[in-house]
């Protein structure tokens, strides 16, 4: 009989499920962020961080009850704000800066989970908020020999420059302590648009400026060549010059005039730089000029004239 109820009471344990002892309801709490960071920009503070998808537990977490941004100065018990509520991820946000102009303050942020338990306080981030920084003007872009040059105006102190190729997202580009900048890592062709802000250290930001525009092309010719010179011998006349170092350089035309007469070109976009002219008649005088010419077809302006009478 004994044995018969214990096989009973086993069978009855096994059909309920019962594998050990209840477990605790879980706390949801949202694991601390750490990873925050704050700036100004214009007349807002910026903030940034990442919201965790665990919770202390190490449990999923997939949605938070509330987002609390702490704003401490003086040692205050500082004031609290509501941020919008937000998914787990990356998190970007923003306040008026107006409160705190001219001011220390200590910034943190926490989230509570779904069941009304808040996380602790993130890392702080430090911030002197000063007045806002005005915008500069649109930059000005000029198609210039080495490149773009940018100017424009605005109030500093220093300047951030951004460069958007094409359609393309604009990216940092230089720094900058005035209110110009050339940039000569341009390719003729392509379309720039460029973009600057005010800077007055490495939490402090005005709003981004408008874009200028520009397309640089090749208008610019080669130096003109320099050092010509001419010396007669038994069969010829042998001309020499210094080279041209631009890196768009295709070659040079050499031009002769005899004795007073008009200049004609003998040889086109030659690569070397020198000549021998064979073509002269003994007891006559030449006179030669040589032009440097680039890939897009600019010439430069003739050099000096050389003369030389053949033998």
């Amino acid at each position: 009989m004994k044995a018969w109820l214990a096989l009973f009471g086993a069978a009855v344990l096994s059909a309920c499920g019962y594998v050990g002892p209840p477990m605790p309801p879980t706390l949801d709490i949202p694991a601390t962020i750490r990873d925050f960071r704050a700036w100004e920009y214009g007349d807002n503070i910026e903030i940034e961080f990442t919201l965790p998808d665990k919770t202390t537990e190490n449990l999923p977490l997939t949605s938070v009850r509330s987002i609390e941004l702490r704003v401490v100065e003086n040692a205050s018990d500082g004031k609290l704000v509501a941020l919008p509520i937000s998914k787990p991820g990356p998190v970007i946000s923003q306040v008026p800066a107006r409160d705190w102009i001219g001011k220390t303050i200590l910034l943190s942020v926490r989230a509570t989970g779904p069941k009304g338990k808040p996380s602790a306080w993130s890392n702080p981030a430090s911030l002197e908020v000063i007045r806002p920084l005005a915008p500069p003007t649109i930059p000005k872009a000029q198609n210039v020999g080495r490149g773009v040059e940018l100017t424009w105006t605005g109030p500093g102190p220093r300047y951030r420059i951004f460069r958007a190729e094409g359609d393309g997202q604009p990216q940092p580009l230089a720094d900058s302590d005035v209110p110009s900048y050339l940039d000569d890592s341009t390719i003729y062709g392509t379309r720039y648009r460029y973009m600057v802000q005010t800077i007055a250290g490495d939490k402090q930001w005005s709003v981004v400026s408008e874009a200028g525009e520009i397309t640089p092309t090749d208008t610019f010719s080669p130096a003109v060549p320099e050092g010509l010179s001419a010396v007669p011998t038994p069969q010829s006349i042998e001309l020499a010059w210094t080279r041209n170092t631009e890196a768009d350089f295709r070659g040079y035309n050499v031009f002769r005039a005899a004795d007073n007469g008009p200049f004609q070109k003998v040889a086109s976009l030659i690569e070397a730089p020198t000549f021998s002219d064979s073509k002269i008649e003994s007891g006559k005088k030449y006179r030669y000029t040589v032009s440097a010419v680039d890939l897009t077809g600019n010439e430069s302006a003739q050099s000096a004239p050389v003369e030389a009478a053949a033998q």
